[in-house]
């Protein structure tokens, strides 16, 4: 790709993704001291801090953010290192892995509210026990989602997370020779569970720490799941953090501004906390692991995370049979397994709001998903281009630091930072000012996912194409990206995925004038008409899934198709020179 000035292109890229991230902290950090010009308020002081700390609810959210915020992620890399362990190398495991992608797809409001119909009392899962074993003519006073211990939160976090780093752990078993070290155990004599427990799993963990930290900050900071799923008496802090945000006295916003600082240094407690736990938990079993035993007691962990982690994954999938069951049923009494009447006109009746939603939804997700596509292409051309130039290969640009901030920051604090600028502009409830929220979020896991792929490329083959006929636009395009192009459509795919899923930016930068299916989505959740929030949820989770679908199965028939087109294009030529 020639580019001639790229230390400059990169140069602006990168403080466009400085600006927006300067600001939000600036415009969290400065209320939290009660200064806020639009308020009156010009003095610092700490008098949001008291406010914040002499708050009951602080305390009780906090509590709770931190059970779930820590347990969730626990589970999901223990059922995730199970399922890794217990399946690697085997035939059948492959079905598994082809089912990640679409729970890998599906936006957590439609996870969420797939097993509000499945664990709720009035649920799937009650009503297909009842009334043969449990009794029950009518739903059981049981509180099994929205608990408040989290417990329903927690299961919704470990679902959408777990296959996360399952996907993850894949990906980088190359790097770390697995194959070649089950061989040389199992000659060993030592058992499947152990080789992985005291072999691979300590090799593993340090690759794969980045996205584990991103998952701790995920759970600590969710606030669509939570909305849903989660309790609110109390509610997570980020949950209340967002109320006291919306709150009619724009003074609370001063105290509120305190409470994402908050999160913010829980966040970095927390992810310092983890890794002090790891270093103390392999120095206490360092000896265990280098003692020479060919079995352990410990595998059993192992054993009952396979079967915990088989049993999340099938409620994912139960979860989301739902959605449409409930979208098309027209009677559902309880305790009946299935609804007794169907009906289409369910769907007919929100079908004009559905087109609406729809239309807002793909508009923002395809927008966003192509620039942070075009984005990522430059950025790493550069990078390729600085990396041929420089001795150093492992030499960083700040934009890859960078990169993982968005992601890493609470949404909650970090985007009403950002809501003061949108309205010192006069960009509030504008599309743009959307799609540059959902870009901020979407960029970062494009240019990740394209990161290895592009800079692994052989440029030969350019260079090559070049010598042969030296057009270097054209061949970039018809050579390099047509190489590269499962790695570029699996980008897109994620990233329109996390378009999709983006709650807190669309609610904050649209203000209401550009709802999507995802906020309506979450703001139906609590109305009771499952049949519309199925309907919505049902769409919510379809466009992924077709997205990630088409992304697998289109690269390998791109070139038979193209071929195809040419030769019918140059006959339909031939017949009209014929035909003159």
């Amino acid at each position: 790709m020639p580019l001639k000035h790229a230390k400059w292109i990169t140069g602006i890229i990168t403080l466009l993704l400085i600006f927006p991230i300067v600001i939000g902290l600036v415009g969290t950090l400065l209320p939290a001291f009660a200064y806020f010009p639009p308020l009156g308020e010009y003095h610092i002081s700490l008098a949001p801090w008291r406010n914040l700390f002499s708050q009951g609810e602080f305390y009780a959210s906090l509590k709770l953010t931190l059970i779930t915020g820590i347990a969730a992620p626990l589970f999901a890399l223990w059922f995730a290192l199970s399922l890794l362990a217990w399946g690697y190398q085997r035939p059948f495991f492959r079905k598994v892995e082809a089912a990640l992608s679409p729970v890998l797809a599906i936006p957590h409001a439609a996870i969420a509210i797939g097993l509000l119909f499945l664990l709720s009392p009035s649920g799937w899962l009650v009503r297909l026990f009842s009334p043969w074993l449990t009794g029950f003519d009518r739903p059981p006073n049981w509180i099994t989602v929205q608990d408040p211990f989290g417990v329903s939160l927690i299961l919704a976090l470990v679902i959408k997370e777990m296959p996360y780093l399952l996907f993850v752990m894949l990906a980088t078993m190359k790097s770390i020779k697995a194959r070649e070290s089950l061989q040389v155990g199992q000659a060993l004599g030592y058992s499947h569970f152990t080789l992985w427990r005291k072999v691979l799993i300590p090799q593993l963990y340090p690759i794969i720490r980045l996205p584990i930290f991103i998952v701790v900050a995920f759970s600590l900071t969710v606030v669509d799941l939570a909305l849903v799923i989660g309790p609110n008496t109390p509610s997570t802090l980020a949950v209340t953090l967002l109320r006291w945000f919306n709150d009619p006295d724009l003074s609370m916003r001063l105290m509120a501004s305190a409470g994402a600082i908050s999160l913010m240094l829980v966040i970095v407690v927390v992810l310092a906390g983890w890794e002090l736990a790891h270093l103390l938990f392999s120095k206490l079993t360092r000896a265990e692991r280098s003692n020479g035993k060919r079995f352990g007691l410990t595998d059993s962990l192992l054993r009952l995370g396979v079967v915990l982690g088989l049993l999340a994954l099938l409620n994912a999938f139960v979860a989301l049979a739902l959605l449409p069951i409930w979208s098309l049923a027209r009677r559902w009494r309880f305790p009946d397994a299935l609804p007794s009447q169907w009906t289409w006109d369910n769907i007919d009746r929100a079908t004009p709001l559905l087109i609406e939603l729809t239309s807002n939804t793909l508009t923002i997700a395809l927008i966003t998903t192509l620039m942070a596509c075009v984005i990522s292409l430059v950025m790493l051309e550069t990078k390729r281009h600085d990396m041929a130039r420089s001795t150093n290969i492992s030499k960083s640009h700040l934009f890859d630091w960078l990169i993982y901030v968005p992601i890493l920051l609470p949404q909650i604090g970090f985007l009403f930072g950002l809501h003061v600028l949108l309205i010192y502009l006069n960009l509030n409830g504008d599309l743009c000012a959307i799609i540059a929220l959902h870009l901020m979020y979407v960029l970062p896991y494009v240019y990740l996912t394209l990161k290895g792929p592009y800079l692994a490329y052989e440029e030969e083959y350019l260079l090559q194409a070049n010598r042969l006929n030296h057009r270097p636009w054209r061949n970039y395009v018809l050579v390099k990206i047509a190489m590269l192009k499962p790695a570029i459509f699996t980008a897109f795919a994620i990233g329109f995925s996390v378009s999709i899923a983006q709650y807190l930016p669309t609610l904050i930068a649209g203000e209401g004038r550009y709802s999507t299916l995802t906020t309506e989505a979450v703001a139906q959740a609590a109305s009771g008409d499952r049949k519309q929030v199925g309907s919505m949820a049902m769409l919510q989770a379809f466009f992924p899934i077709m997205v990630f679908w088409l992304a697998q199965f289109i690269p390998p028939r791109w070139t038979k198709w193209r071929l195809k087109f040419k030769k019918a294009f140059n006959t339909g030529l031939i017949e009209k020179d014929k035909m003159c």
